[in-house]
């Protein structure tokens, strides 16, 4: 089986460009599970087979071994597979990222997408690094969205967007609580502070303030009037669109248990936006550079 992770990642994990993979006890264990609950079996009476002892054969080509050796916890060696749900607990790290792709290429393609989502599930809960998307493992850095939201948030308090500021924060708060549903609602809040604060007013919806950034402000007059109305119409829509329709509106009679997902995409979106604001402002309204001769002045004696 050809392209497997530890193929395609060879170089970057020798070369330590990616983190190298880790998988607690439990974790394994889990998503053997998730395996297990989809493993699919064939053939006659006399001769059948499965997607676990497919996926071992496959295994075996793709690394060119007669066996699979898995790490030996008594003594610290190594020792041979004795069946896949052991390889994915015992084998080493990069191996069980393989062995999730191997699984899932044997699947029959309308077994594929619930055996994903439910391997995703399992690592999010363990809140493990690595996602699975169209069979491969990928690795979810956040480390480029985490600075851009500290940057986001220094500059909020530079240019005094103190009540965006402190709603922005409260967003990441209830990010890193689990509470999608008030993530989403509060990172709309700072986006609409943050409109408020350019346009001096008290009140006004996204809708509304985005509105008005247009028709009363130069902020967007960089680029041709199409292209405002674009960005104020749709661009900048998404996320009070995401708090109408999933953060607390339009959810029918019995809330919604929202997934942190889209409470990840409020707060990101709303970092984006709010560095959007803050950079018009900044270009439009740049420091104030002292002419030389008044330099010169404050340093006469008299």
């Amino acid at each position: 089986m050809q392209g497997l992770f530890s193929k395609r990642f060879q170089k970057a994990l020798r070369e330590k460009a990616i983190p190298y993979p880790s998988f607690p006890r439990a974790l394994r264990k889990r998503l053997a599970m998730v395996c297990r609950a989809h493993m699919e079996t064939w053939g006659q009476r006399w001769e059948t087979s499965d997607t676990e002892a497919e996926a071992m054969e496959a295994l075996k080509g793709a690394y060119g071994k007669a066996a699979l050796r898995v790490q030996d916890e008594s003594d610290g060696g190594d020792r041979e597979a004795t069946g896949f749900d052991d390889f994915v607990v015992f084998a080493y790290p990069q191996s069980v990222l393989d062995a999730l792709e191997a699984y899932y290429r044997l699947l029959a393609e309308d077994r594929r997408s619930p055996y994903q989502a439910e391997v995703n599930a399992v690592l999010a809960e363990e809140a493990s690094v690595w996602r699975m998307s169209e069979g491969r493992m990928y690795l979810i850095d956040s480390r480029f969205l985490d600075a851009l939201r500290d940057l986001v948030e220094e500059d909020m308090r530079r240019e005094g967007f103190l009540g965006a500021h402190e709603e922005f924060r409260d967003a990441r708060s209830y990010l890193l609580a689990g509470d999608a549903d008030d993530a989403i609602h509060k990172a709309n809040c700072a986006f609409e502070s943050a409109l408020k604060a350019l346009l001096n007013q008290r009140e006004g919806t996204a809708g509304e303030l985005l509105k008005r950034l247009r028709a009363e402000t130069d902020l967007l007059h960089g680029v041709p009037e199409e292209a405002q109305k674009a960005i104020t119409g749709s661009v900048l829509q998404g996320l009070p669109a995401l708090r109408h329709k999933v953060g607390g509106h339009g959810q029918g009679v019995e809330p919604l248990r929202i997934p942190r997902a889209y409470g990840d995409l409020a707060v990101n979106l709303c970092a984006v936006y709010l560095k959007f604001l803050l950079d018009l402002k900044k270009e439009l309204s740049p420091p104030v550079v002292r002419p030389e001769s008044d330099a010169e002045d404050d340093d006469l004696p008299f």
